[in-house]
């Protein structure tokens, strides 16, 4: 709604009485109310994070909210920066507007004076932060829980580790342990190894003539291969192996045993080396591949691919060796296919070469990610081939990790919280959204693994900036967080927007409009919106261009015109002035005179016939005033809407021409979301126009 262009309405309606302009004259013995500017003033303004606190320490307010037993919510309006509905604004920012001593100066404006304020409205925030605002399960995993996971009594931490992520098993935890309703979320605390646990006693190949060979990136087709490395990713059909130069995917046909190899194991592997779909590898079977102990493994930095990347990369012709690459697009899931749209790709699809289950439990279909991986083949001419080894949110930042194992009983943990949504069948994650975990609180300095008080505002905006780097400009993430109050601890949650390089929250913002009037200001969403008598500019060219189109296309084309500068029908031939109900753009009037009307009709037309210039006079105000007018309201203020308890009006001030200027007024009344009907106008005295 363009209201900066707007004259706002002066129209009295009152909701609630407040301090009078003169009221704090009281207090201040022998001292002058200071001037104001003449005449009627007209203002914007945003309300920041000490006007929520000063409106809620108000003593007018304070009363109020006791008086309506709603004390702890006047409190929580300070506290959270934010009302909880558009009624707890309405009730209480007038106090603000008239105090002395806060630092505003509409204490001092004359009465007739408007100011349109922005505020923030907890109602009006997204679905799922109202959702996890109204109230969050959470849940703590147990020992028993670990052990399922582990699938052992016996051989198993009470944490997840790299090759046993969270994501794969928390769902089904979750729903064998919580109660919910469709649309509830859950914060489920558990605990993570960044080290793969080693159950027994192995350990690093004790054999000294075993030592990780440079040989992977010297190899081609028809080679006979002797490769001392460490597994780096699994799939379906076997394993990518890594040495110091390189990596090759090994291929198993069938009867692959995913459970006979864990990630970062020593391996030694020999073999033919072949090629299919042009990836290098080699076929192995149960008898040329040996695992020889445990050991560690240093990621290198992934090569980013964008999709103009992979569209060149399918291109290839001859054999490669598998490479290590992150990308980011949208996946779409097929049975067990498991394809990623990549922006920026014309031909080229990445696909998730026989992925594995543990990956498989951290996507969902229709969702972006972010994914780490080796692209190892092509197949059928466009799809990019990747055993995947890593997930994560779009935007985030990938580096470089060590991945060690270490026996069992010396693997420490750390608390993790994740997020979830029931839908009514499942628990499911939601994109861009997360939780903070204790080490993040700890990180940002606090002692207490939570937040309260003014600490959301303070702390996220910085970071996210630093959790996201690389986030693209307008990307969009809400975070749940533990917040602590005299009443207990819960979970809250904010969205952000990256705008101009920093996050800024969506608070639910809204505005009103406040009007003084006796002294006293008031909710008064009315609006007086001035058309001025001016040619081809400005306000009334576009309102009056958009009922010369709307003319044009609901009354002239169903008559069968077909060019709005025929001249032919209710339009002028310069297509910028119609005739059916006056409006001209060109001049900034609406012309209301019987001869022009009648200069301007389709061959055949019989509308006027028998009506005297009067009654064709008439005719054209009632089109303008009931049909046309309510047209171009509609399209500039989509957002105008009723308020329940009292009547939102509209009234447009515009120059009607009858061979001299007319200054005229018609007030419609807002009976819907962008819905106008017509009150009265000054063409027509009282009565006359009932049947409008």
């Amino acid at each position: 709604m363009r209201l900066s262009k707007y004259i706002l309405g002066l129209s009295v309606m009152t909701l609630m009485a407040g301090c009078s302009e003169n009221a704090w004259n009281d207090h201040l013995e022998g001292f002058e109310v200071p001037p104001v500017a003449g005449g009627v003033t007209n203002a914007e303004y945003v309300l920041t994070t000490d006007d929520y606190k000063n409106l809620a320490n108000l003593d007018v307010n304070k009363a109020l909210a006791e008086s309506l037993g709603e004390s702890d919510a006047l409190k929580a309006i300070g506290t959270n920066g934010c009302f909880l509905t558009q009624e707890q604004a309405v009730r209480y920012i007038p106090a603000l507007l008239e105090s002395t001593d806060k630092n505003l100066p509409y204490f001092t404006y004359n009465n007739g004076s408007a100011v349109k304020l922005t505020f923030n409205v907890s109602d009006n925030v997204p679905e799922e932060v109202q959702a996890i605002n109204a109230g969050t399960l959470t849940y703590t995993l147990t020992e028993q829980d670990y052990q399922m996971v582990w699938d052992s009594e016996e051989d198993y931490i009470n944490g997840f580790a790299p090759e046993l992520p969270a994501a794969g098993s928390l769902p089904a935890i979750l729903k064998r342990n919580l109660q919910a309703e469709a649309g509830q979320y859950a914060v489920v605390s558990y605990n993570e190894a960044q080290v793969n646990p080693v159950f027994g006693n192995p350990g690093a190949s004790d054999d000294p003539a075993w030592e990780i060979t440079s040989v992977i990136s010297q190899l081609q087709e028809g080679d006979n291969a002797s490769i001392n490395g460490i597994i780096t990713a699994i799939n379906a059909r076997g394993f990518v192996v890594s040495d110091n130069s390189g990596s090759l995917l090994c291929y198993q046909a069938s009867g692959f045993d995913q459970n006979a190899v864990s990630l970062y194991s020593q391996v030694t592997v020999k073999g033919a080396v072949s090629s299919y779909n042009k990836g290098l590898q080699i076929g192995i079977t149960s008898e040329n591949y040996e695992i020889v102990g445990e050991g560690e493994y240093t990621y290198p930095a992934p090569k980013e691919v964008s999709g103009a990347d992979m569209d060149a990369a399918i291109l290839a012709t001859e054999p490669f060796a598998a490479q290590y690459v992150t990308l980011t697009g949208t996946v779409s899931i097929s049975g067990n296919y498991y394809n990623i749209n990549v922006p920026g790709a014309e031909t080229a699809i990445g696909s998730g070469y026989m992925v594995p289950d543990y990956i498989k439990a951290q996507l969902e279909d229709g969702k972006e990610y972010r994914f780490c991986g080796y692209f190892m083949a092509i197949s059928g001419g466009k799809y990019y081939n990747i055993v995947i080894t890593s997930v994560a949110a779009p935007g985030s930042k990938v580096a470089s990790r060590v991945i060690r194992r270490a026996p069992a009983a010396t693997v420490s943990t750390e608390v993790k919280n994740a997020i979830y949504r029931f839908d009514g069948s499942v628990w499911t994650t939601v994109s861009d959204l997360m939780v903070l975990n204790p080490s993040d609180y700890s990180k940002m300095g606090l002692s207490y693994l939570n937040f309260s008080g003014a600490q959301p505002e303070q702390y996220l905006p910085t970071y996210l900036k630093v959790t996201f780097p690389y986030a693209a400009e307008e990307a969009v993430k809400t975070v749940a967080y533990l917040y602590h109050t005299s009443d207990g601890d819960s979970y809250q949650a904010r969205e952000y927007t990256l705008t101009g390089g920093d996050w800024k929250v969506n608070a639910g913002q809204t505005t009103c409009q406040f009007v003084k009037t006796s002294n006293e200001w008031v909710y008064n969403p009315s609006v007086v919106i001035d058309l001025p008598y001016v040619r081809n500019s400005g306000l009334t060219y576009e309102y009056f261009m958009e009922i010369v189109k709307w003319v044009y296309e609901d009354i002239c084309v169903p008559m069968g015109d077909t060019s709005m500068t025929s001249g032919k029908y209710f339009l002028d031939y310069r297509a910028n002035a119609e005739f059916y109900s006056g409006a001209s753009a060109y001049y900034g009037n609406v012309d209301i005179r019987a001869t022009s009307a009648l200069q301007h009709v389709p061959d055949g037309y019989t509308g006027y016939d028998g009506l005297t210039d009067e009654e064709i006079t008439l005719l054209i105000k009632k089109r303008f005033s009931v049909e046309t007018l309510p047209v171009a309201l509609s399209v500039f203020n989509p957002d105008a809407e009723p308020v329940e308890g009292m009547q939102v009006t509209y009234t447009v001030n515009f120059t009607a021409y009858d061979n001299a200027p007319i200054e005229t007024s018609i007030v419609y009344e807002v009976i819907g979301k962008g819905q106008f009907r017509y009150l009265s106008s000054t063409w027509v005295e009282e009565g006359q126009d009932a049947d409008w």
